[in-house]
């Protein structure tokens, strides 16, 4: 029962999160003591409240750039944030880029992806320096009767997808991949859909595009071969907004790619 009570505090926090909310209030609406309550949620949801309330505040923040263009004050004070340095500085950590280039990289973005579903085959993030004997093959299965466009999958140092993923590719036709080369340590594991809605604001303000995510970390060390499915979905109420910028993410990968392509051919 803790974990569908910690979703309840999910779905409620998802509800309030531009309110002030104090923890003890929380943990007496839902009888838990403070401690207990904030333990059970990162058990649980795989990060604390105080981190849950923030990615709703730069998910609310996203949206309002690119659905209502508002400026970045305004929207700062609609994600809840009394400070503006405050707000920009989050902001950048979740989607790595400021609120002023979010809207115009964004949009070089999806110009790109939008060419990338013709092309078919995989884009890859990773580092290039990076040589391990760790692998994982990942197989996303969606319902039968459903054909995505773009499937974006990573592995995340936390449960929240904030931040780059530490090795991550972009699947345009495909429906599983092999990451090799992947570092030691804990990751969680994360996949969703892009281009389900043409429409640019609708790809970066994933509220109802198909996802899934690992329910705890994979651990990776020495020579270690993991194998995973994930049952894509739709959102539950309960799921934390998805802050990091897959496109830009995409994009920049891309170009680093034909960067190191060309090296190979520098004297």
């Amino acid at each position: 029962m803790s974990k569908e009570k910690m979703e309840e505090v999910a779905t409620y926090l998802s509800q309030h999160f531009q309110e002030d909310l104090a923890l003890s209030e929380l943990a007496q609406q839902f009888h838990y003591s403070p401690f207990h309550l904030s333990r059970t949620f990162k058990k649980y949801l795989g990060c604390t409240i105080k981190q849950y309330i923030e990615a709703l505040r730069i998910g609310r923040g996203i949206r309002e750039i690119m659905e209502e263009q508002q400026s970045v004050t305004a929207t700062s004070l609609e994600a809840g944030y009394d400070s503006l340095g405050s707000f920009s500085n989050t902001f950048k950590r979740h989607t790595g880029v400021s609120p002023k280039k979010y809207q115009r990289e964004s949009r070089l973005a999806y110009d790109f992806l939008t060419k990338q579903v013709a092309k078919q085959g995989v884009l890859l993030h990773q580092d290039a320096n990076l040589s391990s004997q760790n692998e994982l093959t990942v197989e996303v299965i969606y319902p039968p009767d459903y054909q995505p466009r773009l499937t974006c999958v990573g592995l995340f140092k936390a449960r929240l997808p904030k931040e780059v993923p530490v090795v991550g590719a972009v699947l345009a036709g495909q429906r599983s991949f092999t990451f090799k080369n992947v570092p030691d340590g804990p990751y969680y594991l994360l996949a969703c859909e892009l281009l389900e809605d043409l429409r640019l604001t609708k790809n970066y303000v994933l509220e109802h595009n198909y996802r899934q995510a690992s329910d705890e970390a994979l651990f990776f060390e020495g020579n270690s071969r993991l194998s995973q499915q994930l049952l894509m979905r739709r959102p539950l109420p309960s799921d934390p907004p998805i802050t990091v910028n897959l496109p830009v993410l995409a994009r920049r990968s891309l170009v680093q790619q034909a960067q190191l392509r060309i090296r190979k051919f520098l004297p």
